[in-house]
């Protein structure tokens, strides 16, 4: 899919969805991509991304500069009711996909844009100008395309937990959710079938400035000691920030879903909305295409695993297992 600077009118932007944002050269480029055929129905934003690349509506995205996102901000858009974040591998997607079968609602699931920005080096932008670019992308993400939409969730990728204190600031009013998962069950399952966060290994700065790691250890870490120290930091961030949070666990899914999650949203809930959302539950949430979940295949422990999560994951996950 290539880019075009075709210039244009930013009216005829004010449906289009930004899907990246380029900070590589002088000044940062948001593209643009023409997703108005389109719901946002899939598990990922970038699910759905992809089928509109290679679908019939696909168009050259456009460019423009990033002060577009402040000159579309009059446009209708949302504001998200609330944002789900997570410790990974743990039925965040599962809450996301069920959300999104409200009437009305729509999920924006870790949106690429979001993660760029939430991703920068702080020396290439200044905490201000990181919260309102922030709040202007949430809500260009949250744009009403076709006027039926109400609400808007926020689905987070889950080390964007870290950076919650931005996503505080652009968004005061909006409650949060945090979803997690035994530790040594999350670990197993990231060493098998690794997230791209754990490739930072590779990449000491970036890790500790991710995580919050020293330097100069981080290469000397094992594998799962990097994993499970990375979990520990996840929910560390989630632990010490209690301020409009609800902490739910894998245990309680699905029902905690239309039980806890919706209603601390604020979203509106009636039987048949409840029945969608039970139905839903049956399907493996991470597919584009439906299919019954017949249950996690179990991944194996080593001692190796059980002692790093027990030792850097444990503590927090407990605790926040005690305020759910």
């Amino acid at each position: 899919m290539c880019s075009s600077d075709l210039s244009m009118e930013l009216t005829e932007l004010a449906r289009w969805t930004p899907v990246q944002i380029d900070f590589s050269g002088p000044t940062a480029t948001v593209h643009w991509a023409d997703l108005t055929a389109h719901r946002f129905v899939d598990p990922f934003l970038d699910q759905t991304v992809a089928r509109w690349a290679a679908g019939p509506h696909a168009r050259p995205t456009v460019k423009t500069g990033i002060e577009a996102l402040a000159a579309l901000d009059s446009e209708p858009s949302l504001d998200p009711a609330g944002v789900i974040f997570h410790l990974s591998r743990c039925g965040s997607t599962l809450v996301s996909r069920l959300l999104g079968t409200l009437p009305g609602v729509v999920v924006v699931a870790e949106p690429r844009p979001l993660n760029t920005l939430l991703g920068l080096d702080a020396a290439r932008i200044d905490e201000a100008d990181l919260v309102a670019a922030v709040r202007l992308v949430v809500r260009a993400l949250g744009r009403r395309r076709h006027g039926d939409e109400r609400r808007l969730v926020l689905k987070t990728s889950s080390w964007n937990i870290r950076r919650r204190k931005i996503l505080a600031a652009a968004f005061p009013e909006t409650p949060w959710t945090w979803v997690q998962r035994e530790p040594a069950d999350v670990l197993a399952s990231l060493l098998a079938n690794p997230p791209g966060w754990l490739g930072l290994q590779a990449a000491p700065r970036q890790a500790a400035r991710r995580f919050g790691f020293d330097q100069d250890t981080v290469s000397a870490m094992t594998r799962p000691e990097f994993a499970a120290r990375a979990l520990g930091a996840m929910l560390e961030a989630a632990a010490t920030d209690s301020a409009q949070r609800l902490a739910i666990d894998y245990a309680d899914l699905p029902a905690a879903a239309w039980q806890r999650v919706a209603p601390h949203f604020g979203l509106e809930l009636d039987p048949a909305a409840v029945a969608r959302m039970g139905a839903e539950s049956r399907l493996y949430a991470k597919d584009s295409e439906p299919r019954i979940f017949t249950g996690d295949a179990p991944r194996p422990l080593t001692d190796e695993m059980r002692d790093a999560a027990s030792r850097f994951a444990e503590p927090g996950y407990r605790t926040l297992l005690s305020d759910r």
